[in-house]
């Protein structure tokens, strides 16, 4: 699969002695900020006890006024700088993912009170200073030259010197009249303001007059990322300027000043979240998945509980403001309660929006079909259906449960299907189940199973179907680990015309894997016979009852059905058949991942691997098959699953 341009306009692979003066300025800027922050920290914290912002809210332990003062900065720095240190681990050989792993730690440092507390610390303005002119110029210098480390147009090139000038003018010169802290509040905020406009200026430009399609759609994501920190400049700054009563040590510029920070927490995680977003969203960098759900998950968590603690303080002063007298450990125990009853619903709720809104994830995948299965377990065996005995469990799936009877009346063995006990009460099943019967009896395919009989006793919903003789599929590729290409070619041909048959009457299977492939051994070579309709949908069907459930088997799930697209059609079982194939000949999952989330994600995000990795004896024609059978824009994939197969048979 071609690679991201974007790599080869930046990459430093060829160029080894830039690479190493580039990461040894890395170091430096890093080690440099690290040292700064140790050695103002420790005198910050006495001079904070005695702080206005401290003493005002009285009752409140002195460690725990400072604990939740520095969380807010500590949860800033933690955002950025574990998202810029991924980057440089991953792509230490591309310097523009070196700038930009630069500029996401020390603007994380940068937007904190803690960097501005020392660039005001006498004997310290300079040291910290040289933080927030880093910062600053990191963020207008990213916005212009993102996505590709090249200046648009190209004539910015000559204004980013000045920008450097000017930014280290106003924060290391204590004594120079430009100096951040004496040129005026109004002053400071039109100087930065302006390099911030000029930056998304430049942004807006290269978006519309010099971007491909790609980079334009890398160019939103970031552009998103930094309004976030943009706006909270504006609107906090500003309101300094033209509201003076929330400068100083009184009630109400305490409560803005906790506003403030609490308004910061997803504001500025905002910008690195979102560049995250843009780099695994686009591959640029050629970086697959450069950051899991669950360490997005870890930072609003943190600042969710985070908020609810400055939240408290700020109930705290009101309260003693109120009511005379400490009132603490009151306010405490309500605020507890309240906090308890909330908190893990309101971090269910932030997930589920990580999950639609940032990545695309329109299916609730939270309880696995192996926790279904647990939930729903039941027991038919020894149990009579109408003319059918003698039930002995064979196998369990996700809905339900297939036994072998005798058919009493016939005199020969069959195969039952019974819902689970536990899903024979919801309608929205029973009507799934009974669907299937009522579909897979009309289709008339030998490599599809055939269904003879199927009703309803006693509250338990069963189907009857052919008995095949042979193993599935999944149980012969445990035993072989990996299946030659003909063998392949010759086992799924027959799965192939069976989907084209299907597709051709409107009917999508939607969970194609090998233990939906039965073996039928009674023929040779093996006839491969599609099963387990249940979660099927009919083109023309006006029903919502598929939306229920879980649809697919994550393993194998195209991503149009993790976005829960209305337009899902055929092209879904042909990616799961693309990725089928990859398993049957490298005896491995194209996306194996270490949770279900970075499994999903990679289903949207990944390019599909090339099996000659694995496989190194595999035709080249064959691995961009299998690749263009998972193709993420079903447009990209074959229009048959037959035309797939054909183009491996004639390799």
């Amino acid at each position: 699969m071609p690679t991201s341009p974007i790599t080869h306009e930046t990459s430093l692979k060829n160029r080894p002695v830039l690479r190493g003066v580039l990461l040894g300025v890395w170091g430096v800027v890093i080690i440099y900020t690290v040292v700064v922050l140790g050695a103002v920290l420790s005198p910050q914290f006495s001079s904070l006890k005695n702080s206005n912002f401290a003493q005002m809210i009285l009752g409140i332990p002195t460690l725990l006024q400072l604990s939740i003062d520095y969380g807010v900065d500590l949860l800033l720095i933690f955002g950025f700088s574990v998202i810029g240190g991924m980057l440089i681990v991953r792509r230490s050989d591309d310097w523009f993912a070196i700038f930009t792993s630069l500029f996401l730690i020390v603007f994380g440092v940068r937007v904190t009170n803690l960097a501005n507390t020392i660039a005001l610390t006498p004997g310290y303005e300079m040291s910290g200073g040289l933080i927030l002119a880093l910062g600053d110029i990191g963020v207008v210098l990213f916005s212009m030259l993102f996505p590709d480390g090249k200046f648009v147009p190209r004539w910015f090139k000559f204004v980013a010197p000045l920008l450097i000038a000017t930014m280290l003018g106003i924060y290391i010169f204590p004594n120079s009249p430009f100096f951040w802290d004496v040129m005026g509040r109004s002053a400071y905020l039109w100087v930065t303001t302006i390099w911030y406009v000029t930056g998304i200026a430049a942004s807006i430009y290269r978006y519309a007059r010099h971007s491909t399609l790609a980079q334009r759609q890398q160019i939103r994501w970031a552009f998103i990322g930094t309004m976030g920190p943009f706006s909270w400049f504006l609107i906090f700054q500003l309101l300094q300027v033209f509201i003076p009563a929330f400068l100083g040590s009184s009630l109400s510029a305490a409560g803005f000043q906790i506003v403030a920070r609490l308004a910061g927490i997803p504001l500025f995680l905002m910008l690195p979240l979102f560049i995250t977003i843009s780099i695994a969203r686009s591959k640029l960098f050629d970086i697959d998945l450069l950051i899991n759900r669950s360490l997005v998950y870890g930072i609003l968590t943190l600042g969710l509980a985070l908020t609810f603690a400055l939240e408290f303080l700020l109930v705290s002063v009101i309260f003693k403001e109120i009511h005379q007298g400490d009132q603490s450990f009151l306010v405490a125990v309500v605020f507890s309660v309240l906090a308890g009853a909330f908190f893990q619903p309101m971090r269910k709720k932030l997930q589920r929006f990580v999950d639609r809104f940032f990545y695309h994830i329109q299916i609730d995948y939270q309880k696995t079909p192996a926790e279904l299965r647990a939930e729903a377990a039941t027991n038919v065996e020894g149990i009579t259906f109408s003319s059918y005995h003698n039930l002995q469990l064979i196998g369990r799936g996700g809905m339900a449960e297939v036994y072998r009877a005798t058919n009493s009346m016939r005199r020969r063995e069959v195969a039952i299907k019974v819902l689970h006990a536990a899903l024979a009460g919801d309608e929205q099943f029973q009507k799934r189940f009974v669907r299937e019967a009522e579909v897979v009896s009309g289709l008339d395919h030998p490599n599809i199973v055939r269904v003879t009989d199927f009703g309803q006793e006693h509250g338990t919903y069963y189907i009857v179907m052919e008995l095949l003789s042979g193993p599935d599929l999944n149980h012969l590729l445990k035993q072989e680990k990996q299946i030659s290409l003909p063998r392949t070619v010759g086992l799924l041909r027959g799965v192939a015309d069976a989907l084209d048959y299907a597709h051709q009457r409107g009917l999508v299977h939607r969970d194609i894997k090998p233990s939906n492939v039965m073996l039928d051994s009674s023929q040779t070579p093996p006839r491969a016979v599609l099963t387990d309709f249940g979660i099927a949908k009919i083109s023309d069907a006006h029903t919502r009852i598929t939306n229920t459930g879980i649809l697919g088997t994550f393993d194998y799930m195209s991503p149009e059905q993790i976005q829960a697209s209305a337009k899902v059609d055929g092209r879904a079982d042909i990616y799961a058949l693309g990725v089928m194939t990859y398993q049957m000949l490298t005896g491995s999952l194209p996306f194996e991942r270490p949770n279900t989330g970075a499994v999903l994600l990679a289903h949207l995000n990944a390019p599909p691997p090339d099996a000659r990795e694995i496989t190194r004896d595999l035709p080249r024609r064959a691995a961009y098959a299998i690749q263009q059978a998972m193709a993420k824009d079903p447009d990209d994939r074959f229009a048959t699953a037959g035309e797939f197969i054909s183009v491996l048979e004639n390799i």
